[in-house]
Formats: C-alpha cells, sequence, structure tokens
C-alpha cells in the first residue's frame, strides 16, 4: 500500500483555539485555518496567531479560574511529516492584574496512507504556574497517537504523571468537523480520561467524560468562535468553591 507523508495532522491537532477554543484536545492549534485552503494538498506550513478568549477551558474544566485569556502560538509542519510548535498564555487575574498561566510545546510526525487516513504521533509538554485553578504550578507530559480523516480526528494520550497528581492517565478522544458554507465550521469533541492506576486520586472519579460542540466564522485573517463545553461526573471546582458541569465559550483569533 502506497505511503505518503504531508500537513494532515497539523489540519486536525492545530484545531485549538481556531476551531475548538482550547476547549479538549490539549495539543497544538493554528495552521488548520490556512491548511483549509489546500485540504487535499500536502505543504510545508509556518504559522502563527494571537488568540483572545473568555477562558481556557481544557477537558472540560477550566484552566483560568473562569477569567480571560489570551494565547499566542507558533507552529511549523514540513513536507516529511514532522511537526513542531508551541503557545504561551497569559490570564487577566482576580486579584494580581495579567500573569502567565503557562507554556505548552509539542512536536509529532504525521503519514498519509495512500488516498486513505493519516497515521499521527507525537508528545506535548505543558508547564503552568500558581495563577491556574490548580493554585500551585505543575508540568506534565503526553504521549499520544491516532487517526486521522477529512471529517474525523480519534487520538489516544497517555501521560505517566497528569498534572503532576503522580497519577498515569490515559485519555481517547474523537473530534469532528464539518464545513456548511465556506469560511463557516461546526465542531464537536467528546473524550473519557482514565486513571491507569491500582488507586484512584482522593475526591477524584477513576473515569471523567467532557464534550464539546461549536462554531467557527472566518473573516479575513480573523476566526470568531462560539462553544459550549462541559464534563462529569461532579463539578468543577476553583477560586475558593464548585462551579458548574458546563461553560458558554467564545473568542477570537487573528491568523497572520
Amino acid at each position: 500500500m502506497p505511503v505518503t507523508t504531508g500537513s494532515a495532522a497539523g489540519k486536525w491537532l492545530r484545531t485549538a483555539p481556531a476551531d475548538c477554543l482550547r476547549a479538549g484536545l490539549g495539543g497544538p492549534g493554528l495552521v488548520f485555518a490556512m491548511l483549509l485552503a489546500h485540504p487535499t494538498q500536502a505543504i510545508a506550513a509556518a504559522g502563527a496567531s494571537l488568540s483572545v478568549l473568555n477562558e481556557d477551558v481544557f477537558r472540560g474544566r477550566s484552566l483560568s479560574e473562569g477569567r480571560p485569556v489570551a494565547v499566542g502560538e507558533l507552529s511549523y509542519d514540513d513536507l516529511s511529516g514532522f511537526y513542531i510548535g508551541g503557545s504561551i498564555t497569559g490570564v487577566a487575574t482576580r486579584h494580581s492584574g495579567a500573569q502567565l498561566l503557562g507554556v505548552q510545546g509539542y512536536a509529532g510526525y504525521a503519514r498519509r496512507i495512500g488516498s486513505g487516513p493519516t497515521l499521527d504521533v507525537g508528545i506535548t509538554n505543558a508547564r503552568y504556574t500558581h495563577y491556574y485553578s490548580g493554585s500551585a504550578g505543575v508540568d506534565y507530559t503526553e504521549f499520544y497517537a491516532g487517526i486521522i480523516t477529512d471529517h474525523i480526528s480519534s487520538h489516544i494520550r497517555y501521560s505517566p504523571n497528569y498534572f503532576g497528581t503522580g497519577q498515569a492517565t490515559l485519555y481517547g478522544d474523537l473530534d469532528g468537523v464539518l464545513r456548511p458554507k465556506d469560511k463557516w465550521r461546526l465542531n464537536a469533541h467528546v473524550g473519557l480520561l482514565v486513571q491507569a492506576g491500582r488507586q484512584s486520586l482522593p475526591h477524584s472519579a477513576r473515569r471523567r467524560y467532557d464534550w464539546r460542540i461549536g462554531a467557527s466564522r472566518d473573516i479575513g485573517h480573523f476566526s470568531l468562535q462560539l462553544g459550549w463545553a462541559g464534563s462529569g461526573p461532579g463539578r468543577d471546582y476553583y477560586a475558593g468553591s464548585p462551579h458548574g458541569r458546563s461553560s458558554f465559550l467564545f473568542g477570537a483569533t487573528y491568523i497572520f
């Protein structure tokens, strides 16, 4: 079976924030809008974007204590199939003004099988300061492998020390995108996080699900997004009090 390489991983993984408002993929996000113009071509692409979002929601949980964030991203997809990138996130805190929330880096390799799906593997690393909702700085790494098609993406992700808890986790996700009209996109996501260790973390469900639905509209170099995301079981908890399971999300991205 012939094997080709290309930038399909960039097209799918870099859907946050341009399509997903950082609501669940937990991975890179920005050459996607550029690649939509050439969905069947394998092209080398470098990109940069700047986003403003009403909060940073990751797998149904707020990382920014419900506060607005600004996200700068850089990425590069090579013709060989290798890709690399990173992002930096600032947050408008309640009492300390604008502060660094976290940084994230990723690298991976995608290989398309003939005219069929693309196989994708990679690694991400994220570091969050004490301004994130966990109230203490954390550093964690995830390895992932998955399959990508024109409209559907699915990955399995493994972290040996999820958010610095000492617990290994597995996370499976399924994402879909439809383009009903030119410059419009509808997207949906479901995910399941499973604690892989023999013992569960205190006050934490052994299995947690998250979901998201959303829409985006491209206007020139801008992408405007709306979404709704949530998770369960249990409620989100930050800033000293519990919060609802779901969040209304909105934001704007400028793609350079």
